[in-house]
């Protein structure tokens, strides 16, 4: 009864609460405190550890570090600190004796997994030497009208841009001159997708406006610096996994991509490859082969611009007169127009062009709209002022089809309607209408029918149908059949049946047959072209146009240093013979390289004046360094990574490599210098005896004097010594003992690494050092 009381009375002493209690008689559990968590995310370990505030069973964590889970900040209602029992969409379990949380997120808290079909990767930035080239085509012809022309492209290139100059010398046929063609110094920049060009180029167009030749200033885009870059609208095909899957993706029945994705919602975007409708159907299988397809359907037109890409062109200038005809023929008074394409919505994309210059302005506008999966509409209308005002309009329709395929377009332009080719003595069409319908209708055939109408001014107005029909026979054969009719002048049209054969060997046979305006027409054909690693090509024709009948026959070789062509012609017993040859030479490096015809970018490989190195492009043997250690390769894709390579294994054994493969990536129309450091080292394989002739220890330290190297003895005596002199010294130290020796060396001319000895070591006393 005692004892009862007594803890009757400590108990009313106590306080009620244990946070009545002064700290720290007691933990305040209400108080924050920072814990150190491994997450659990939708059932899936997440591999990270990540930092809340616990403040009882209540967990808090920084926006930031929700977000590296791939949760989507966007939707976590605030940056900074986030309670998780605030987030809608978001469960948890916090277990402290674990210290562990798992955590359960909807998908719409989740950012996708974005995988692109592609595989894409940003390019490396594209670089440039410093050099010239000089394209050549010089084209010899003998008979009564015996003629030389030579048509050479001079080129400067450097990391700050490409000047460029093209044109043709002839000499015979009553001329005896040089005729310039474009003159112009371009500056690239991929970052920006910009060019920069002064001098000679073509105004900026649109399907609806019409170039012109100019010379001033242009500030345009080019998408083609950025080949990783889709400008126009991709599909994006989207889903959600349970647990981690692989994601198959067909197009049209055919697999396109396989990628693996996590668990959570995943987009895949992708570029399927087709132009028009299409089916795109995507199939995930889970670990345990359980499947899940969703299909959908696609339209592609790559006329049409990304949502908020644009594509634009400015210049300001004057217009080129005679293009071809004379070297320097300007208008006198100086033109500007301008284009611009944007990307308003997947489904629209405007377009705005205008043109300036004395007594003219010309400005439109137009747009391209997809109709869901049933094609694309397009359209403008611009007005011309000034001296002539008029108009024009467009419209079109686009739809494509596995089945079929429509193409119609219809432009009018009223009498008084002018633009800068008008102004230049090129009249547009008053009237210019389009259609064609394109079909399959049978395993390997395809059948096209179109129509065109035509009225110009001081022309006579034409209505011409055609019809086509290809044939697929087999793999290696196909048979064509064309025709036309205008309509407005029934004798103008005509008929041709052709047979085409791919034959072994890469020889390529044809027959054609049929009539023009009345006349009958034929030609028989072979040909078997160069090969890309060179050697010797061929071709032979024979033919009858009407009453004229002619034959030629042509040999072809093609060799690293370009390409040279004989040919010889009958035409109604008038004979002729010509030689063309063409190329390029490059300075770079302190090197000329004869080469073949340069289009865009190239490298020169340098070995550091090593010969006869074997190079490889993207795996593929192209030759070998000349003389002085270099090879050109001519065939690279500007802006794009270039894999070159040097057989190492062909090369000496005293030769070292610091690298055998490197990518380079060209700016357009240049050269980069691919660099391969190679040298070669002195080195032997020493056989040391002691004054016995046994061999000495292994293990035994070895000084070479001359270099200050150090190595060890190995098995039967034998040491290997790089960095050796003509005459060198060896120092060499064992357990109580040492000893010297000298020796001779001479490089072998084959590059081997020599063995030498055995050379006799006599062994003395340390105490005799």
């Amino acid at each position: 009864m005692g004892r009862c009381l007594l803890c009757c009375a400590l108990a009313l002493a106590l306080p009620a609460r244990a946070d009545d209690l002064p700290l720290p008689a007691a933990l305040d559990m209400a108080q924050p405190q920072e814990v150190f968590l491994d997450v659990i995310l939708n059932g899936q370990p997440s591999g990270r550890i990540l930092r809340f505030r616990a403040t009882g069973e209540r967990l808090a964590c920084d926006a930031a570090e929700l977000a590296s889970l791939g949760l989507d900040p966007a939707r976590l209602g605030r940056t900074g600190e986030v309670s998780l029992d605030d987030v809608p969409g978001l469960s948890y379990h916090y277990d402290a004796a674990t210290q562990r949380v798992e955590l359960t997120a909807a998908d719409s808290l989740r950012l996708p997994f974005v995988a692109d079909a592609r595989q894409l990767g940003r390019t490396p930035p594209a670089q440039s030497g410093r050099g010239l080239l000089i394209n050549y085509d010089a084209y010899v012809q003998s008979g009564s009208d015996a003629r030389l022309a030579l048509w050479s492209e001079l080129r400067y290139f450097a990391p700050s841009g490409v000047f460029a100059n093209t044109g043709t010398y002839y000499d015979g046929g009553g001329q005896h001159r040089y005729l310039r063609y474009d003159t112009a110094w371009t500056r690239s920049d991929p970052a920006t997708t910009s060019v920069l060009q002064l001098g000679d180029s073509i105004t900026s167009a649109l399907n609806w406006s019409r170039p012109v030749r100019f010379a001033g200033v242009q500030w345009r885009s080019d998408f083609g610096l950025r080949p990783d870059l889709i400008t126009f609208p991709l599909p994006s095909l989207g889903g959600s996994a349970a647990v981690p899957s692989a994601v198959d993706l067909y197009v049209n029945n055919v697999r396109r991509a396989s990628v693996d994705v996590p668990s959570g919602p995943f987009v895949l975007n992708q570029a399927p490859g087709i132009s028009g409708a299409g089916q795109a159907t995507l199939v995930t299988r889970d670990a345990l082969g359980r499947t899940v397809t969703t299909a959908l359907p696609l339209y592609i037109d790559a006329r049409m611009l990304a949502e908020g890409l644009d594509s634009y062109g400015v210049e300001a200038g004057f217009v080129r007169r005679r293009y071809g005809l004379a070297s320097f023929d300007y208008a006198s008074h100086p033109s500007a127009s301008g284009s611009w394409r944007h990307g308003v919505s997947d489904a629209f994309t405007v377009e705005v062009h205008g043109e300036a210059s004395a007594g003219l302005a010309n400005a439109g506008g137009g747009a391209l709209v997809r109709l869901g999966q049933a094609g694309v509409l397009s359209g403008s209308l611009s007005l011309s002022g000034g001296r002539e005002t008029g108009r024009q309009a467009s419209f079109g329709y686009q739809w494509i089809r596995p089945d079929v395929a429509i193409d119609a377009e219809l432009t009018e332009r009223t009498p008084d309607y002018a633009d800068l080719a008008s102004r230049e003595g090129a009249p547009a069409p008053r009237r210019l209408a389009r259609f064609t319908v394109s079909l399959p209708f049978a395993p390997g055939q395809n059948v096209a029918l179109s129509y065109i109408a035509l009225r110009s001014p001081g022309a006579s107005p034409s209505r011409i149908g055609a019809l086509t029909w290809i044939w697929s026979v087999a793999r290696w054969a196909s048979l064509n059949l064309s025709a036309y009719r205008d309509f407005a002048r029934p004798s103008s049209q005509g008929a041709f049946l052709s047979l085409n054969l791919s034959l072994d060997g890469r020889i390529t046979a044809s027959a054609l047959g049929g009539s023009q305006g009345g006349q009958p027409y034929r030609n028989l054909q072979a040909l078997r072209p160069a090969d890309y690693s060179g050697g010797w090509g061929w071709g032979v024709q024979d033919g009858r146009s009407g009453g004229l009948n002619f034959r030629q026959a042509q040999l072809q070789y093609l060799g690293s240093a370009g390409q040279l062509t004989a040919l010889v012609q009958d035409t109604d017993g008038h004979r002729t013979a010509s030689l063309d040859a063409y190329g390029a030479l490059v300075w770079m490096d302190g090197s000329l390289q004869p080469a073949r015809r340069i289009y865009d970018g190239f490298a020169l490989v340098s070995t550091d004046g090593v010969p006869g190195v074997p190079v490889l492009h993207e795996n593929r043997p192209i030759g070998r360094t000349d003389q002085g250690g270099h090879l050109l390769v001519p065939d690279l894709n500007a802006y794009q990574a270039n894999r070159l390579a040097i057989d190492s294994l062909s090369l000496p054994a005293d030769t070292q490599v610091d690298s055998v493969a490197q990518d380079v990536v060209p700016q357009a129309r240049s050269g980069v210098l691919a660099h391969f450091p190679l040298s070669r080292y002195a080195a032997a394989s020493i056989v040391l005896v002691d004054g016995t002739g046994q061999p000495l220890p292994a293990g035994t330290r070895v000084h070479h004097a001359e270099s200050g190297m150090d190595t060890v003895v190995g098995y039967d005596g034998i040491t290997f010594v790089s960095g050796l002199r003509e005459r060198n010294r060896l120092q060499l130290d064992g357990d109580g003992w040492h000893c010297a020796v000298a020796f001779d060396y001479r490089r072998p001319a084959d590059g081997s690494l020599p063995r030498i000895g055995p050379l006799s070591c006599p062994k003395q006393p340390e105490s005799a050092r």
